[in-house]
């Protein structure tokens, strides 16, 4: 019994649950300079490389919110210095990072949820350790009709 006491507190200490998820603050990276928004999801981050927003989708070109979504994340990121949280995954199947951006201490990837200009990609639930908190924010933006969730 002592044993299993002293794990428990072990675990709390190093911050870890025992499922493996980080209990608190995320563990972030940088600052990197954001050089260019390739899309409403993608960015290249100077000290990194190009990075997919993790978690989400925005639309692709010609389909309905695309501009309003790169020009969104262009207004918020570009040209400024923001830090990254590694998702499960490292790296999707076109090499680019999987991470979630932060700015100042706000999570761009669920402003862009929670605004309408990305959907959750609910495809890659299991590989995505913001899926809930991200799933909240998109209920907001559907109850909302924002954004995406305006588009017939």
């Amino acid at each position: 019994m002592r044993k299993i006491i002293l794990l428990i507190l072990l675990l709390y200490i190093s911050g870890c649950s025992i499922t493996g998820n980080v209990i608190g603050e995320p563990k972030l990276d940088g600052p990197y300079l954001v050089t260019k928004v390739v899309d409403g999801d993608t960015a290249d981050l100077q000290g990194l490389g190009r990075v997919r927003f993790s978690g989400i989708n925005t639309p692709e070109k010609g389909v309905c919110y695309y501009s309003e979504a790169k020009e969104k994340l262009t207004k918020l990121i570009l040209n400024k210095e923001v830090y990254a949280e590694k998702d499960r995954s490292d790296k999707d199947k076109y090499d680019r990072y999987l991470r979630y951006i932060y700015l100042n201490d706000t999570l761009v990837n669920g402003v862009l949820v929670e605004g309408g200009y990305a959907r959750v990609f609910d495809k890659y639930k299991k590989d995505t350790g913001r899926y809930e908190q991200l799933k909240k924010l998109e209920e907001i933006a559907v109850e909302n009709k924002a954004g995406v969730w305006s588009c017939n």
